[in-house]
């Protein structure tokens, strides 16, 4: 059985059960576009150096179960160490035994989409499936028809989060090849404020596919930081799709740490509806092994006086692959931009492998716009003034590499995912 006609054997099921509110047509129309799409292949130019094949060969099935070993695994997981409001999926699943909401932030909603969808219904039916598109989205469409759970935060006009919120996401392949499609709506309305984290973690012998959409939609005057931690260690592979719809005089952070996966494809799109708007965009991935990263971004500037800064790196061993395909698009509207991209990467074998194309589209006259790739291995020059000094060449390729990734992690205001940074460049060099 393909994986498709194992979807819509899915699809049938959750239909049997579903009433006919706007919400199940929605998903409807969402299987429908999955089925006319299919699962892209590397002939679409989108996925060119990304191959998908994977989703059929492996038969993941679509199960909530999970061990024991699941929660086990979150309770020795380091971010533990920081103070913050919590929310925990296994499989897609609401683990509430797990969640955590400080008293101090109970002005904010932090709660899963599924009670959401009836305690906030009309925030809920605003903001839901407005912003991550389906059309010509295969993925996205396999998400939105057959999404399991996921969060829903919703930061009030005038309120900011005192403390972080940390949104895990645990893949528990110990008994199957298992399937899970966590979809998240994170809302932050005018004035206020707001810091995410999004954790990812797998365990189990078998294999997972975490396919994952997420619509942000930040209000006007509005600041949100928002990061994300990728830690799939083994046979284990995830789609991440995050769609951000920003008002004017909007401030976001995002920093995407992708530090371990098989297989891992981050999708970031930005639009920035509203004048002055500030995107900064980061990006850190570390491979070994057979790994293969390939992070996909778009930032739209479609008004006015708006400024982006976008710097993706990667660190790269063995047989590893890296894909970086980042396009900026000037709206014709858009006079006074400024957008500024850079992709930068380190080769530490002759074996890994980095594909690279920045873009630029620009309709407008009025701009200024930079972009460009490199790739390369660490600097003999300083590599040898160290070692003549007497450091031992493990750790002059430390700090090194350190140094290279130092201008992404200090974009991050969280000391306790720098450390994790840290702790992963000395395990994989």
């Amino acid at each position: 059985m393909s994986t498709i006609e194992t979807l819509k054997k899915d699809f049938e099921h959750y239909r049997a059960q579903a009433d006919n509110s706007a919400f199940t047509q929605q998903r409807e129309s969402a299987f429908v576009e999955l089925q006319k799409l299919g699962i892209p292949t590397i002939k679409h130019e989108e996925w060119k150096y990304t191959n998908l094949k994977f989703i059929n060969e492996l038969h993941f099935q679509s199960s909530c179960l999970h061990t024991e070993a699941a929660k086990n695994y979150y309770t020795q997981n380091i971010v533990q160490t920081l103070k913050a409001n919590r929310l925990v999926f296994i499989n897609g699943s609401f683990e509430a035994t797990l969640t955590q909401i400080e008293p101090e932030d109970a002005a904010i909603v932090i709660t899963n989409l599924a009670a959401a969808r009836i305690a906030h219904a009309d925030m809920f039916s605003k903001h839901f499936g407005k912003y991550a598109i389906i059309e010509g989205q295969a993925l996205n469409a396999m998400n939105h028809a057959l999404m399991s759970d996921g969060a829903f935060i919703y930061v009030p006009e005038g309120k900011q989060t005192v403390y972080p919120i940390i949104i895990t996401n645990i893949s528990d392949a110990s008994e199957v090849n298992v399937l899970n499609q966590p979809r998240n709506l994170i809302v932050v309305e005018k004035n206020a404020a707001a810091t995410v984290i999004e954790s990812f973690f797998a365990l189990g012998n078998h294999a997972s596919f975490c396919n994952i959409v997420n619509e942000l939609y930040v209000g006007e005057n509005a600041s949100l930081e928002h990061y994300k931690l990728q830690r799939l260690q083994g046979e284990h592979y995830q789609n991440n799709y995050t769609q951000v719809f920003q008002e004017g005089n909007t401030h976001i952070n995002q920093v995407t740490l992708t530090l371990d996966g098989k297989f891992v494809r981050n999708n970031l799109h930005f639009y920035m509806n509203g004048e002055n708007c500030n995107t900064l965009l980061y990006g850190l991935y570390l491979l070994d092994g057979n790994q293969f990263v390939d992070n996909h971004t778009r930032v739209e500037h479609a008004k006015p006086n708006c400024f982006s800064d976008e710097k993706y790196k990667g660190i790269l061993k063995d047989k590893s692959t890296a894909v970086f395909n980042g396009k900026i698009m000037v709206h014709l509207d858009a006079q006074k931009t400024n957008a500024y991209q850079r992709n930068q990467n380190i080769l530490l074998s002759d074996e890994a492998t980095v594909n690279t194309k920045p873009q630029l589209e620009i309709f407008a006259d009025d701009v200024k716009c930079t972009h460009g790739a490199t790739v390369g291995q660490l600097d003999e020059e300083p590599m040898f003034y160290m070692r003549s000094r007497g450091i031992p060449e493990n750790v002059a390729r430390k700090l090194l590499l350190n140094a290279f990734a130092d201008d992404i992690a200090e974009k991050i205001k969280i000391p306790e995912l720098v450390a994790i940074l840290e702790e992963q460049i000395e395990k994989k060099i």
